[in-house]
């Protein structure tokens, strides 16, 4: 497995995670909140995950049946992760946080159908 780092843009919010497939199985969700995001996200486990800043700077924004948690840097507003509504033991990850990642053009990006559960 190996770690990867990723910030929000003014760096208040940092994290690490582990996992050993870093552009395979990533999504897009086209739930009503996913969509004006406009992310691409990869889930890991929750034990793969870490915090590394205070969570001072950490909003959370729950919605619709309360179970999915999205985290935000209170101070420059990015999504950096969730806890996902499908499975709460996932964590996914904001790739476009991630700290120098490139995803090439012809990745596979699936998309997950959140809108049938919004």
């Amino acid at each position: 497995m190996e770690t990867y780092k990723g910030s929000c843009h003014c760096k208040k919010v940092l994290f690490s995670f582990k996992t050993s497939s870093i552009l395979e199985d990533i999504y897009k969700c086209n739930c009503s909140l996913c969509t004006k995001k406009g992310i691409i996200m990869k889930s890991i486990p929750k034990d793969q995950f870490v915090l590394k800043s205070s969570s001072n700077f950490l909003g959370k924004y729950v919605w619709n049946k309360k179970i999915a948690k999205h985290y935000f840097c209170i101070k420059c507003g990015v999504y950096t992760h969730h806890i996902r509504r499908r499975d709460p033991e996932q964590i996914s990850v904001n790739l476009m946080c991630v700290d120098d990642i490139l995803i090439p053009k012809d990745t596979v990006i699936n998309t997950v159908d959140g809108a049938s559960h919004d």
